[in-house]
């Protein structure tokens, strides 16, 4: 048989109170919820600073595309809204191209997949290794820019194409030969060991050059006379010297 609960009105009262302020904060969450995944699928690119012209170079045209997604991982865009307000990102050439081509991007990476192959379609093997090799390392380059280029070079190529030793070699015999002299080839093993290297050789010839521009050691010295300024002589041969000593003493 149930048991009978009495309770008193005071204590009605209460539990009444604590069920309708449960079911306000049930309430009250679940609209944040909302408001919260609103403001998540409303999320755009129109604060985005990153934008493209049209160049044709594949540095360019990924330098965009990595700021652009990262851009959108960030303030959680979602791909429908990215796709639709990816052209506020494109200036010049690069907008009268998307006018022609946004239907055929279905999809985000559709997009981006355009940007590519339009901008900077991938180059034939051949075509990198040329070059790559087209040019060695000047006298005023610095090996940090130099190695930067040649890899940004080699990583056009199909991944996996090459393991770091090979890639060391490709690249050794482009050095300058202040670097070759000084760093073995056989003592660098990774791309992180020839810049350590190469970075201490430049830091060498920097203070040579700025000894050679003072004082050299040895240097033969020009006597200069504190009698009347000029330089060959002393101040006890001073000729300027001894005349007016001279006509001192005759008119004494």
């Amino acid at each position: 048989m149930a048991q009978t609960i009495q309770m008193t009105n005071e204590q009605l009262h209460a539990l009444i109170e604590a069920v309708r302020q449960s079911a306000v904060s049930a309430a009250g969450t679940a609209s944040a919820a909302r408001e919260s995944s609103t403001a998540k699928t409303k999320g755009s690119f129109s604060n985005c600073t990153h934008r493209f012209g049209g160049a044709r170079s594949h540095d360019e045209v990924e330098e965009f595309i990595t700021n652009v997604v990262t851009y959108k991982e960030l303030e959680e865009i979602s791909d429908e809204n990215a796709l639709k307000g990816i052209s506020l990102l494109f200036y010049g050439i690069a907008s009268t191209w998307w006018q022609g081509v946004r239907k055929e991007a279905k999809t985000w990476n559709d997009a981006i997949g355009l940007i590519r192959e339009h901008f900077s379609p991938t180059k034939p093997a051949y075509q990198v290794y040329m070059e790559f090799f087209e040019k060695k390392q000047e006298d005023a380059v610095a090996i940090d820019t130099f190695v930067v280029e040649k890899r940004a070079l080699l990583a056009q190529l199909p991944e996996g194409r090459h393991n770091e030793e090979t890639e060391l070699d490709f690249l050794y015999g482009l050095l300058n030969i202040k670097y070759r002299k000084h760093i073995p080839r056989q003592s660098i093993q990774t791309f992180r060991d020839l810049l350590e290297q190469g970075r201490i050789i430049e830091h060498n010839n920097q203070e040579d050059e700025a000894g050679s521009k003072g004082p050299q050691r040895g240097a033969r010295r020009v006597d200069r006379c504190t009698y009347c300024n000029f330089r060959g002589h002393t101040f006890e041969n001073c000729r300027k010297r001894r005349q007016q000593r001279d006509a001192g003493n005759e008119e004494d």
